[in-house]
């Protein structure tokens, strides 16, 4: 595995995933018999595809978050294909989850605690991408925000027990945390925690589409945030937590862009990626090195963010910023705490929340003086 603390001219191009290296194959990938993991999203794109990957290499048992039973049934069939299909029905089970919604994640994730006995492996997977339009969970927060991070938060959260168990019952030295973030975490600054129950849609000059890619970095930066916060949190455990991104991988997430620029222009994105960018095997390679290598635990890789293919490389400033990490992790906490009490949107007026603030002014569509970190946004292709 090869990284370099020190930034150099191609760091951009390896974060943006525009350039590559090779350093772990699935070839590499050790059995994985007997293990169980649980994924969100695993129903399609990256994530049906590392399911698949589970299954070549002899998982004992995957548990599938989604949302839509119809494409699940559809990746079991294309499981079939690779794997006999009373191995995949045996195998591969679905629940359905919405993480928009924490009352279903709290049940859920309670209902797995008490039926499952161990827990190798948690693909925080799942992503709502740029969508258009601007709506909030049950529970009041920015629908982008209240899947990606807060629903696995707490799916996390939850579960944590069970990876916490499993290495002191079974004869495995450590289970892992594997969630999946994208390099247009670079186009946010800092999170403001005010803005994400806010019921009005945030405007810019630079128009509703600048807004929605926004409102998906933002998400994607508190992934990392967490990934590192949790880390700290579980130094002295056996559970190794990391972050990467999959690449450009052109799946059916890319279809938003039709939405914001229409079927032509948004249909060239896509295109672009299926020359340039990353396959699906390729975007699900990272995520299972980080499930089952040994050199993870060997090397000590905990808390890190990883780029296409298993390279270890730099996130942005503000992704590294521990304050800002704990900050959200206190806020994140609170407000699912509160939620799941109340039944509605916590109260988010606390000094710990007006401590968290955002870089880029959301609202004027330029950056704010608070915090002096540079936008690479422009050189950052989508996931």
């Amino acid at each position: 595995m090869s990284y370099n603390p020190i930034p150099n001219l191609l760091s951009p191009l390896y974060r943006s995933g525009l350039l590559q290296t090779v350093e772990w194959t699935l070839s590499e990938c050790p059995p994985l018999r007997s293990k169980i993991a649980v994924i969100t999203g695993g129903q399609s794109g990256i994530g049906a595809e590392i399911v698949k990957q589970l299954l070549l290499h002899d998982i004992g048992h995957v548990v599938v978050l989604a949302r839509s039973r119809e494409k699940f049934e559809f990746a079991r069939e294309e499981w079939g294909k690779f794997r006999s299909h009373e191995e995949v029905v045996e195998k591969v089970e679905f629940v359905e989850c919405d993480l928009t919604d924490l009352k279903v994640v709290d049940r859920v994730g309670k209902e797995l605690l008490g039926r499952l006995e161990r827990l190798d492996m948690l693909f925080l997977n799942a992503a709502i991408p740029n969508i258009p339009n601007y709506e909030l969970s049950p529970q009041g927060v920015e629908t982008i925000f209240a899947a990606n991070h807060l629903g696995h938060f707490h799916l996390t959260d939850t579960l944590l027990p069970l990876l916490r168990s499993t290495p002191k019952t079974y004869s495995v030295s450590s289970t892992r945390i594997i969630v999946s973030s994208s390099s247009l975490h670079h186009f946010c600054g800092s999170i403001d925690v005010q803005s994400l129950t806010s019921p009005i849609p945030p405007s810019s000059k630079l128009g509703a589409t600048y807004t929605s890619l926004y409102r998906y970095a933002r998400s994607k930066l508190a992934n990392i945030l967490f990934t590192k916060a949790l880390s700290r949190r579980l130094e002295n455990e056996k559970v190794f937590v990391n972050a990467y991104f999959p690449g450009n991988v052109p799946t059916s997430s890319m279809d938003t862009w039709k939405e914001h620029l229409g079927h032509a222009f948004g249909s060239v994105l896509p295109e672009f990626f299926r020359w340039v960018g990353q396959t699906l095997e390729d975007g699900a390679t990272t995520g299972v090195f980080l499930a089952a290598a040994k050199e993870v635990e060997t090397d000590g890789c905990k808390g890190e963010y990883w780029v296409p293919i298993a390279r270890k490389e730099s996130c942005s400033t503000a992704a590294s910023d521990e304050r800002l990490a704990e900050r959200l992790w206190v806020w994140s906490e609170g407000f699912v705490k509160g939620a799941l009490q109340s039944g509605h949107e916590a109260d988010v007026n606390t000094p710990i929340a007006r401590g968290i603030t955002m870089a880029p002014d959301y609202e004027k569509g330029r950056r704010s003086t608070r915090e002096s970190v540079p936008c690479m946004c422009h050189h950052y292709p989508i996931l």
